[in-house]
């Protein structure tokens, strides 16, 4: 029976880790880690690329303390290297890494943490390869995106129908050793808004074109495998409910899929996962999702499902929001984690 095959509580977190580099010049080991200084660690980036702070690093791991997740969806890895690093020297080994080098061009991938022991097994499949054809504005009108045009000439975009995407869609498929799978998980980073070249202003066509990509290998994956499939990640825009930006509408028009803190009730405040500022003004949005089809609802734990906050080392107090981009850097990333509690009995309040 399908019942059987869940595990009776899995708890998965996603995150967007910002910038996680751990590639320092020089091997070091876990030990020489907890006697460096925070100057003494920078010291040992290389190339330009800045070592995550050892302070927010430490914040991250405490996050991960607190909530015991089963399975974390990691965005804004720097490698599969890294990733490793920070289980070893911050977690204690105690989760399996996996992550794909795709084709990010700032060195940023989407992996996973999955604790060890659980009674499940877990495997990769990469989507790095996934077509995404669009055209950018001038292309499709060089007249009036004269200036973008022109700079174009100078950029290899290469040709519109070969596009990939930006960065990997992992699935992490989960197979119970007796019924077989019976879960999959896509992890997604899609367009943020920075569009340094000027030729795709706040991402927006990279994006819609992703967000399509993404419904398309949901929908290659529900054809081959008939279990439930969740997505989890940063939409780097707003694909909630209210207010939908209009690259985000398609999921709602071609899947039965539900954002868990909209499912789960809880305010537009408390869904926020990502802060800065324009100039002194906080502008705080969620980003961040966790999308679950309709299958799942009920078996929803809406209690155990919500955004975390971060806290003082050692302590239950949440940390406020952060008021100044200072106050943001002392924090483990410029996003929050969303915590996600599916159960095996099903939840008879849950919508269907």
């Amino acid at each position: 029976m399908p019942g059987k095959t869940w595990p009776k509580r899995l708890k998965i977190v996603s995150y967007n880790a910002q910038d996680l580099f751990l590639n320092p010049a020089y091997e070091i080991s876990k030990e020489d880690m907890e006697t460096l200084s925070e100057q003494q660690w920078q010291l040992l980036s290389q190339d330009e690329t800045r070592l995550k702070s050892l302070a927010q690093l430490r914040g991250m791991a405490q996050m991960i303390r607190d909530e015991d997740p089963d399975i974390i969806g990691i965005c804004e890895v720097g490698g599969h290297e890294s990733l490793l690093r920070f289980n070893e020297w911050f977690l204690h080994d105690a989760f399996e890494v996996l992550l794909v080098p795709s084709h990010s061009q700032r060195g940023i991938e989407n992996g996973f943490l999955v604790k060890r022991g659980l009674p499940f097994t877990v495997e990769l499949v990469t989507h790095m390869h996934w077509r995404v054809p669009f055209t950018f504005p001038h292309e499709d009108d060089p007249v009036k995106f004269h200036i973008a045009a022109q700079a174009a000439a100078y950029m290899d975009l290469g040709k519109p129908e070969e596009r990939r995407l930006s960065r990997d869609i992992p699935a992490l498929f989960m197979r119970d050793p007796a019924n077989g799978l019976f879960l999959i998980l896509l992890m997604v980073h899609l367009k943020s808004g920075f569009d340094m070249e000027g030729i795709d202003p706040g991402g927006q066509v990279r994006r819609a074109a992703e967000l399509r990509a993404l419904i398309e290998i949901y929908h290659a994956l529900q054809k081959k495998h008939a279990v439930p499939i969740m997505i989890a990640g940063d939409f780097n825009g707003n694909a909630s409910r209210e207010g939908t930006a209009s690259e985000f509408i398609p999921l709602y028009q071609k899947t039965d899929l539900e954002d868990v803190l909209w499912l789960a009730g809880h305010p537009k405040h408390e869904r926020l996962t990502h802060v800065t500022f324009f100039g002194r003004t906080l502008h705080a949005q969620q980003l961040d999702y966790i999308f679950i089809p309709r299958p799942l609802r009920a078996r929803l734990d809406h209690a155990g499902t919500y955004v975390y906050r971060y806290r003082f080392e050692g302590e239950d107090q949440e940390i406020m929001l952060p008021t100044t981009f200072h106050d943001r850097r002392q924090l483990p990333s410029d996003h929050y984690p969303i915590v996600c509690v599916l159960m095996k009995e099903m939840n008879d309040d849950s919508p269907v």
